[in-house]
C-alpha cells in the first residue's frame, strides 16, 4: 500500500516511478551522473557564431539545412531553426541517417554530406573550429567529402535549479559526477560553473563510454548509481545505472530504457525521489514491525500464554481493527510528504 501511495505523491511532484524497486533503492542512492545537454542545461542552443570555409557559404548553408532540417537532436535543431530564420532553402540531401554519439550523414549528388562534432569529422585543429573549441562553445560542422564547408559555435543555458540541486546532493554526501559526448571546453565550463570536480567531469563520451563510466562505479557494490539524462545517447547508460531517471522532454528511446521519468522540466525531482524513498521506507519498516508485535501478542494470547488476559467475544472483532488501522493511518500519512 505504501509503494502505491508513493506512486501517486511522486506523480503529485513531478516524478513518475515504473517499479516499486526504483522508491525502495533510491533512498541508498551514493552517485548521481548526470548528462549536460537537455539535462543540467536547458538544451535550448542557439547559434553564436557561424564560419563558412567554402567559396558559396549560401550553398553550404543550404547543405546544411538539407542535412538538419528534420533532426530531433537539440544541436543540430539548433542549427536548422538558425539557418531557416535566415530565410535559408534546404538543399536535396538524401539518405539522411543519424550516426550515435557523432551527427548525421547522407548524400548530395553522389557526395557523402556529413554534420557533426569536429572529432568525428577529424577537423577539430583547423583554426575558425579551435577558436571556438577554446570558447567553450559547442561545434558543429559541415562536410563535402573531404572539405569542410561550414562551422556553427552554439551556446546554451543552465536550468535555473541546476547549481542548487547539484549543491544540495554533495551536501548529502551524494557524490555527483558529468558526463557528456560534447566537446571538452562546454563540458568543463559547466562542471565548473556546478561546482562538480574536475575528476569527476567526462567530455567527448560515446554512449558506450558513458555505460562504462557508470559500470566502473557499480563495481562497487555498495554504490548505488543514479543515471539523469535524455537523449537517445543516453538509452544505455539509464539502461545500466541502478536507477535511470529521463527527462520527459527527451526522446521514447531513453524513455524506455528508465526507470523513472521526470514529468516537469526541473531537477529538483531526483530530491523529491531520494526524499520520498526515504519516507516511504520508514513507514515500511513501521509497519512490518507493528505487524509483527500485534501478531506476536496475538498468538500468545490465543494460545493461552496470559492466563489471566481475556477479550469477550464481542470484542475479538475489533483485534483486526487495531492490527489494520495503524497500518493504512502510517501509509496514508504518505499523502502530505514535502521535500525536506
Amino acid at each position: 500500500m505504501v509503494a502505491v501511495i508513493a506512486g501517486g505523491v511522486g506523480a503529485r511532484h513531478g516524478v513518475v516511478f515504473k517499479s516499486a524497486e526504483t522508491i525502495e533503492i533510491a533512498r541508498k542512492v551514493s552517485h548521481v551522473v548526470f548528462d549536460k545537454t537537455g539535462t543540467l542545461s536547458r538544451g535550448e542552443l542557439s547559434v553564436s557564431a557561424e564560419e563558412y570555409l567554402s567559396e558559396s557559404s549560401p550553398s553550404a548553408a543550404s547543405l546544411a539545412l538539407g542535412l538538419t532540417i528534420n533532426s530531433k537532436h537539440p544541436v543540430s535543431a539548433a542549427v536548422a531553426a538558425h539557418l531557416q530564420a535566415q530565410g535559408t532553402q534546404p538543399a536535396p540531401v538524401e539518405d539522411v541517417k543519424s550516426v550515435t554519439g557523432s551527427g548525421m550523414e547522407g548524400a548530395w549528388n553522389g557526395a557523402s554530406v556529413r554534420g557533426g562534432n569536429s572529432r568525428w569529422l577529424a577537423v577539430q585543429t583547423v583554426p575558425q573550429v579551435a577558436l571556438l573549441l577554446s570558447q567553450g562553445c559547442t561545434v558543429f560542422c559541415v562536410t563535402l567529402g573531404e572539405e569542410l564547408l561550414a562551422v556553427y559555435g552554439l551556446d546554451d543555458s543552465l536550468r535555473p535549479d541546476a547549481k542548487s540541486v547539484v549543491s544540495e546532493l554533495q551536501k548529502r554526501e551524494i557524490a555527483v559526477s558529468l558526463v557528456s559526448g560534447d566537446d571538452d571546453g562546454a563540458v568543463q565550463k559547466v562542471g565548473c560553473e556546478l561546482g562538480i570536480p574536475s575528476s569527476r567531469v567526462r567530455s567527448r563520451c560515446s554512449p558506450g563510454d558513458k555505460q562504462k563510466y557508470i559500470k566502473a562505479i557499480m563495481d562497487h557494490k555498495s554504490k548505488i548509481v543514479l543515471f539523469c539524462g535524455d537523449g537517445t545517447n543516453d538509452a544505455v547508460a539509464l539502461a545500466q545505472a541502478s536507477i535511470g531517471l529521463h527527462m520527459n522532454s527527451g526522446t521514447d528511446v531513453a524513455q524506455s530504457a528508465a526507470d523513472a521519468v521526470l514529468v516537469r522540466p526541473a531537477l529538483t525531482g531526483i530530491l523529491v525521489l531520494v526524499d520520498l524513498s526515504r519516507a516511504a521506507f520508514r513507514r515500511i519498516v513501521f509497519n512490518f514491525s507493528w505487524s509483527f508485535i500485534y501478531n506476536t501478542f496475538a498468538i500468545l494470547l490465543a494460545a493461552g500464554a496470559f492466563v489471566n488476559a481475556r477479550i469477550p467475544p464481542q470484542y475479538a472483532g475489533l483485534g483486526e481493527l487495531v492490527s489494520v488501522l495503524p497500518v493504512i493511518l502510517i501509509g496514508l500519512q504518505l499523502r502530505w510528504f514535502k521535500r525536506r
